[in-house]
């Protein structure tokens, strides 16, 4: 089994369970904690310049909460697309976007096997996803998104990071392992690399922050696509 795969079933089995640890999830994933947990992105449409006709993409989108608050802002000329693993929480998403006047088209399918026509979209948002991939699964996260973002395209991922230290990260990694086993943390630097390496000629920490909550540091890239005439 994948690493991907074993983390989806820890997810939906969680999911499907009464408690705290999955009340608390459900509550994270969904639109109060999404703004908790996501703070600068409410500032990501004017810092990216987000235009009406840009295609897309959220990768791993949860319950897609953000999706809806930048589509709210920006009002997309093209319908954005969320992309999950998990179909329990695809099914959050669709009771959480009724009634809305235009919800976002949702898809379920793998980080590491986009179900999606290359070349599709002009902006990809990916949060709190690599967690759960091992390095070769990253690696094809990232060769998905070089394959289905346009040219002159930009990607974000934001994760939570690595401090470098082994106490605190062993820490973190209790603290999130309430919900899965294993979180994969690394720093904004390591991503960078991975970006990098991956063959992307534009990649720099995109330094998103204050996160207030919860209080372990995040890591962030911002990286694309050169253009056609590059």
């Amino acid at each position: 089994m994948s690493f991907e795969r074993a983390r989806l079933h820890e997810y939906e089995h969680l999911l499907s369970r009464p408690g705290l640890a999955a009340t608390g999830l459900r509550w994270a994933l969904g639109p109060q904690g999404a703004f908790v947990m996501n703070g600068p992105l409410l500032r990501l449409p004017d810092e990216l310049n987000m235009e009406p006709n840009l295609r897309v993409l959220d990768i791993g989108c949860g319950r897609a909460s953000v999706l809806r608050f930048m589509d709210g802002r920006v009002r997309f000329d093209h319908q954005p697309v969320g992309l999950d693993f998990s179909r329990a929480i695809l099914r959050h998403a669709q009771r959480d976007a009724a009634g809305a006047a235009r919800p976002p088209a949702l898809v379920q399918g793998s980080a590491t096997s986009l179900p999606i026509a290359s070349g599709a979209f002009d902006l990809v948002l990916c949060g709190y996803l690599v967690k759960h991939l091992d390095d070769d699964g990253l690696r094809d996260l990232l060769d998905e998104v070089w394959r289905v973002l346009a040219p002159g395209g930009l990607a974000l991922i934001w994760e939570f990071a690595s401090t470098g230290r082994r106490f605190l990260d062993a820490w973190n990694r209790r603290w999130l392992g309430r919900h899965v086993r294993s979180p994969q943390l690394r720093s904004g630097r390591t991503l960078l690399r991975f970006a990098q390496e991956a063959g992307f000629p534009f990649a720099i920490e995109a330094g998103l922050r204050p996160f207030l909550f919860p209080p372990v540091p995040r890591a962030s890239i911002l990286f694309g696509r050169p253009p056609e005439d590059a």
